[in-house]
């Protein structure tokens, strides 16, 4: 046992202390285009909601009468525009946990590009619903393509990536969200102008199956991670192989040995994720509290728009234009640039730093935002820079931490699975308060469901420093060494431990 873990630390040695190479480029544009359709599928709505909610559309104007829901008297138009924006989310809740799951099972390879073609097939759909009905049924079988995304493109990309570029890398995977909101709000602005209302938010939707296409293509051909053949298979060869593969350095001889690894039963999941559990809570509780105040408010930001008299007009055309310019602004000019802020900070300042402070700052301009809105909805740009700020930090902070951390705080065996928990928790929460925000907004009124955004936020920055271990710098296997050893915090670039080869990782 002791020779063969010494050899597996020489095989993932190479990998870990590798720099920065074509193939780790290669693997994080395959995985990114994949976030980049994810951001677009969700996004895009905010711009085509007002279309299907005219009578160009699916005439939602036309459906009368309220519903008591959680003790307030809310209209039926309101209840049905939340479940389409919401619709995505709640199938992400599925998609993460199912694919999670497998993809520890029977391996990362066997199902990568199956997720990416759930979200081709049910967005072509989603383009031609013929009612709203429909258009919820195949916008919530895109969300459990768009949730297996999660668990298996984070995994792939950290499991190839070297300790020292890895936040990086995994980071830029991420980035491409943005991306795919501008291409959102673009998308919508150029739709309404090429094809009559009336069809235009079926191309903004169709678009984005375009992209995703060749993608599967290039997914199907990448190479089981060397962490998962060497640790959960036992095959030495193939770990060479694609260590090689993506380091450009030849394996030479390929030892064929494969070694009889025993494959875990329910029961062993379950008690693996038990000796983690302060990160289970962790990495859950605050991913899902960031997609709360995240979606809510980004899906949402047409009504936002609105409320504060900016997007506004007696016509549709010009309404859906003032939208897509106001979440143009936002993307590009806060959340855009807040991406790639956390790519070039997050090996530097480290993942626990950035999510905590990007939770403060949240925080503080959600609660100015509450506390101030009636002073704040009347002058337009000071409302659109606070909200902004939030948007900034969010994105330097916990929304790429919290996809980051996951792939780092796990072993091998479980990663997977625990990132899909946290995703889908996330998700859950996520379609949660897209799909009340409207209903809070009326109920809270003044700004109320930005004090209870900010008073989530600071809880965030709190669960963030009692359970959140730092991870730049680490090779995984120490990052994940079990927490109920009393091991906390470790040095970067610290060497992997024979006994982390030896627990199943």
């Amino acid at each position: 046992m002791m020779g063969t873990s010494m050899e597996n630390n020489d095989i993932l040695g190479g990998l870990d202390n590798s720099g920065l190479k074509r193939g780790h480029v290669k693997t994080m544009f395959v995985a990114g285009m994949g976030f980049f359709t994810d951001a677009y599928l969700l996004f895009v709505l905010t711009v085509a909601s007002p279309i299907l909610a005219s009578t160009y559309g699916f005439n939602l104007v036309a459906i009368k009468g309220t519903t008591n829901l959680l003790g307030f008297q809310v209209l039926n138009i309101q209840i049905i525009e939340g479940l389409i924006s919401s619709a995505v989310l709640f199938g992400a809740f599925f998609g993460a946990m199912v694919f999670g799951h497998i993809a520890d099972r029977y391996g990362r390879k066997k199902i990568y590009g199956l997720e990416l073609s759930i979200m081709i097939i049910f967005t072509v759909l989603s383009a031609i619903s013929v009612n709203y009905l429909m258009l919820i049924i195949t916008r919530f079988i895109v969300g459990i393509g768009v949730g297996g995304d999660y668990p298996i493109s984070s995994t792939i990309m950290s499991e190839y990536s070297s300790s020292k570029h890895r936040g990086k890398l995994v980071s830029m995977v991420f980035a491409m969200q943005g991306f795919g909101l501008v291409s959102g709000a673009l998308v919508g602005l150029g739709s309404i102008y090429i094809l009559p209302i009336a069809d235009s938010w079926r191309l903004m939707l169709a678009f984005g199956a375009i992209p995703a296409i060749y993608v599967v293509y290039l997914r199907r051909k990448l190479m089981e991670t060397p962490r998962f053949s060497l640790q959960v298979e036992g095959n030495k060869g193939a770990a060479e192989k694609a260590i090689s593969t993506i380091t450009g350095v030849g394996a030479g001889s390929v030892d064929q040995t494969i070694t009889k690894v025993k494959k875990l039963s329910s029961k062993d999941y379950m008690h693996s994720l038990r000796k983690y559990l302060i990160f289970v809570l962790g990495t859950t509780i605050s991913w899902f509290i960031f997609d709360m105040a995240f979606y809510g408010t980004t899906l949402n930001n047409g009504f936002i728009l609105q409320q504060i008299g900016y997007g506004s007009s007696a016509s549709l055309r010009t309404t859906i234009f003032n939208t897509a310019i106001g979440d143009t602004i936002l993307a590009g000019a806060f959340a855009l640039p807040g991406y790639w802020i956390a790519v070039g900070l997050i090996d530097r300042a480290g993942r626990r730093l950035l999510q905590w402070v990007g939770f403060a700052v949240m925080a503080a301009a959600y609660i100015v935002l509450g506390v101030e809105y009636s002073f704040l909805k009347t002058d337009i740009d000071l409302f659109i820079m606070v909200f902004g700020v939030s948007y900034l930090f969010g994105n330097i902070g916990p929304n790429t931490t919290t996809f980051i951390l996951p792939t780092e705080l796990f072993p091998t065996k479980i990663r997977s699975t625990a990132h899909g928990i946290a995703a889908s928790i996330a998700k859950l929460g996520a379609g949660i308060f897209t799909f009340l925000f409207l209903i809070l907004g009326t109920a809270l009124g003044n700004g109320g469901e930005f004090e209870l955004l900010g008073a989530m936020a600071a809880i965030g920055a709190v669960v963030t420093l009692l359970t959140i271990r730092e991870t730049k710098g680490l090779s995984l296997e120490v990052s994940s060494e079990d927490p109920a050893e009393g091991v906390w915090d470790f040095k970067p670039n610290q060497p992997i431990s024979v006994e982390s080869a030896t627990k199943g990782q």
